[in-house]
Formats: structure tokens, sequence, C-alpha cells
């Protein structure tokens, strides 16, 4: 295997790439007009596509199309109108989060099965998982994308995966320890949770566990160097790898390479991915420094392929050659295009104020912050957007300090905050996801 999964896909011209989807393509749209009537309804107007620029003449889809479909849904098709394989062919379902509105449903076949076996393990083979390491998944979401895929691919590299997410948190850290556990894989809220509470359950600092490598995925946070840092000093780690994926596509489509900075695509096989602005739909070039959305099609999913879906995140793109040799170009997912607040003119994600704050103060914050709406649909500040912010006992001056960090926000944002500084374990810290923004 050498330093790839599937060394075909992964050292291929991009150009290459797309020359591929665009034939993948087409043969899919046949496919789904002749067994789905929602795709014959959606896609009535859409012929064949010429070049990869045709593609933005192609509807795309949305959770809520989808979650539409679905409710359609009966005894002989119980995943709606989406469902184009037969129900006695598809041997596996998964679930979206369901965290805005009725979770959404996939199916896969035997064969999307052994599809998605192959491109975990790429994902999670470029993120350092090897056959030799013993491997804790510690997200306990056996129907969610980021539980039994995760765990099926790193099994399928031939690594030994100890599945503790569910487990009582001291249960969890003794399991870590009475199976010399060498990787954990969870959100990266999670990785940094356990860190931080190791000595609390097991006497013992998160490091003396022998736990060297990180996987950290869910939400955005571990491109921010220091919270990095600080997940790869407290484990002592020697790697910290970001991961994502979509449970709509492919539960784990991007992941780190031994740069460690920033995100390769690895499902090239199944999965194709263009790169648009949010507002006008036009693909958008892959060159560093360029911020838009990737939008997803399921190329040679069988039973529940999903077309150009607008995944509503938004990435930045920070290179398209790298040393490992891989040719995907590399991302940081900045954050959620619905996640967006406007203070004013400007627009800012919560995640791009964590990022100034916690690396211009690394040194006396805790790394833990949250953005404070007046309503969940809040979307726009006329008076400075308030922000709680964690701050170390050893703080003094903390006038000083509140001055400083708002200041820094609105030279480099240029929107301005109210820093609410407040002590350590203010914010609650989860065992899935640590919210960057609540309800007041």
């Amino acid at each position: 295997m050498g330093d790839y999964w599937n060394q075909r896909f992964e050292t291929m011209p991009w150009a290459d790439v797309h020359q591929y989807w665009l034939e993948k393509f087409n043969l899919l749209l046949d496919y789904v007009k002749s067994n789905s009537p929602f795709y014959r309804k959606h896609l009535a107007e859409t012929k064949a596509v010429a070049s990869f620029d045709d593609l933005t003449a192609v509807p795309v889809m949305t959770k809520s199309e989808i979650r539409e479909a679905q409710l359609a849904g009966d005894a002989e098709n119980p995943l709606g109108t989406i469902q184009v394989a037969r129900t006695e062919d598809i041997v596996q379902v998964i679930s979206s989060s369901g965290t805005t509105g009725r979770p959404v449903y996939y199916g896969i076949t035997r064969k999307d099965l052994e599809s998605w076996r192959e491109s975990l393990a790429a994902f999670t083979y470029t993120a350092n998982i090897r056959k030799s390491d013993v491997a804790a998944h510690v997200v306990g979401t056996p129907i969610f994308a980021g539980g039994e895929p995760y765990f099926e691919g790193m099994r399928h590299i031939g690594a030994t995966v100890v599945w503790a997410g569910g487990l009582a948190t001291e249960r969890l850290f003794e399991t870590l320890r009475n199976l010399h556990c060498t990787a954990i894989l969870g959100t990266t809220s999670f990785d940094l949770y356990l860190a931080e509470n190791c000595r609390k359950y097991l006497g013992v600092d998160a490091k003396d566990l022998g736990v060297r490598k990180i996987l950290g995925g869910g939400e955005p946070g571990l491109g921010e160097e220091p919270i990095r840092d600080r997940i790869k000093e407290l484990w002592g780690a020697d790697s910290v790898r970001e991961i994502m994926g979509l449970a709509d596509i492919m539960p784990g489509m991007w992941a780190e390479c031994d740069e460690e900075k920033g995100m390769h695509f690895t499902a090239q096989p199944h999965v194709m991915v263009e790169l648009t602005d949010p507002e006008t739909g036009k693909h958008l070039p892959w060159e560093p420094g360029v911020c838009g959305e990737p939008v997803y099609t399921t190329i040679t999913r069988e039973a529940t392929p999903i077309i150009r879906y607008a995944s509503h995140d938004f990435i930045r793109v920070e290179a398209l050659e790298c040393s490992c040799g891989r040719t995907s170009p590399r991302m940081r997912c900045i954050g959620r295009v619905d996640d967006m607040l406007i203070y004013k003119a400007m627009n800012v994600f919560p995640s791009a104020i964590r990022d100034v704050v916690v690396t211009s103060f690394k040194d006396v914050l805790t790394g833990y912050l949250q953005v404070v709406k007046d309503s969940a649909a809040q979307v726009r500040f006329d008076k400075p957007i308030p922000v709680d912010i964690e701050v170390l006992p050893s703080v003094e001056d903390k006038a000083r300090l509140k001055k400083d960090i708002e200041n820094k926000v609105r030279e480099i944002l240029v929107v301005k905050i109210e820093a609410n500084l407040v002590p350590p374990e203010t914010i609650p810290r989860t065992v899935y996801k640590t919210p960057l923004v609540r309800v007041r």
C-alpha cells in the first residue's frame, strides 16, 4: 500500500478525476431517471453533460427536498421516492443527526457497502490509521454517519477497532487504558473533553495512556492551531488529524495527511465534488485562498443516490500541491453557510471569531467560547455580538483583556463583539459536539 490506500485515485491528476466524474455522472442520470419518481420530475429538463461547467445547469438538492421525498415512503419503499434500489437489496440504513428537523435516512446496497468500506478506509488511512493500531472509536451513534461507517473503514484497513462510544466516561477511559489503545477517533470537542478530564476519572494524565494518534471532526475547530496544539499536548500525541464527511453523501470524505495543514479529498472513486459560490451557484476555481460551498454527487451509490447536494459547508482552499503526493486540493472548513452572522453590513462566522480570539490570546484562555443569540433565528446584530469567553484564573486585569479581545476582533474581522469573560467550566462540555452558538 505504501503511503496510500488507493494510489490510482489519490495521485490521479485533478483534471483526470473530473473527467472520470463526468462519465460516471451521465451514467447516473440514466439510472435514476429510469428508477425514481422523484428524479424523473427533479431532472426532467436535465440532459447529459458534456463538460464540468455544464453541471451548474443541473438543479441542486437540499435536505428539505430529500426529507419531503421521504415523507412519501411506505412499507414497499421506506426511504421514499429517492429510493432507487429495491428494499430487499438494501442491506443497511444510516441517518443524519436530525438536529434541524426530522432525520433523513439513506440506504446502501451490498455493492454500496463495499464502496463505503473502501472510501472510509482511504479516509482513515490518510489520517494515519494503520493495521498495527488499536483504534478507539469514541462516537456512540451507531445509526449516524459518524458511527458504524467509521468503524467499518478502520476495520477494513485491518486495525484492531474498539467501539468505546456510548460507554460511561469512566468505563471509556478504562477501556482506552486496558486495551492499550494507540488512536482515538471522535468529534473535536470530545477529543478535547476526554483529554481535559482523564485525571478526574483515572488519576493519570491523558498522555500517560499511550494514545498517540488523534482523529477529530464533526465540527470546525481542529484547523485552529491553538486547539490542535492543546489536544496534541494533553494527549502527548504524535499526530492530530482533522477529518470531515457528510451523512447525506459519504460519512468520511476529507482527511489530513502527514502535513497536517488541511484536508485532502479521499472519496474520488465514489463521490464527485464541485466548489461553488453559495449565492450564484457558479463554479469557483480550486485555487489557494478561494472560499466556497462544496456540492456533492454520489456517483456510484445504488440505493439512494444524491445528485448535486448543497452541503452548506463553507470551505477555504489551502493548497493545490502537497509533499505527500496526493493530487486533490487541501482545504479547511471554516463554518456553515447557514451559521453566518451579520453585524450591520458585515458577514462573520462564529468559527472566525473563535479563530481570532483563541489564536491571539491562547495563553490566557481555556479555548472555549460561545456566541450568544437572543433567539435561534437571530442572524443580524445591530449592537456588538455577545460572546462568552472562558479565561484562566491567573488573569488579573480582566477589564484590559476584555478591551484587547474586542479591539483585536474589530481589527481583523471588522465587526464588534461584546466580550463576556467567564471562569473555566462555565461553558458546558458535551460528549458529542460543543456548540459555538447558544440562545440566551
